[in-house]
């Protein structure tokens, strides 16, 4: 996933501070969270995009 990816799933821009990536991604999880009927997989790529938009993640790291 890119860093344009991530943000276009969180719905902010690239640039986004901190604060604002956590409060889209609240809003985001909200809607799709696998409790209220949500897509596990959606629920796994909104973290996903999340931890990136925030630097935990390396852009394009890969499992293998």
């Amino acid at each position: 996933m890119t860093r344009r990816e991530a943000a276009l799933i969180l719905g902010v821009r690239e640039s986004a501070v901190i604060d604002k990536i956590k409060e889209a991604h609240r809003r985001v999880m909200v809607a799709n969270h696998p409790d209220a009927g949500g897509s596990h997989y959606l629920a796994s790529k909104i973290n996903e995009a999340k931890e990136l938009m925030m630097g935990k993640t390396k852009v394009g790291a890969s499992i293998f």
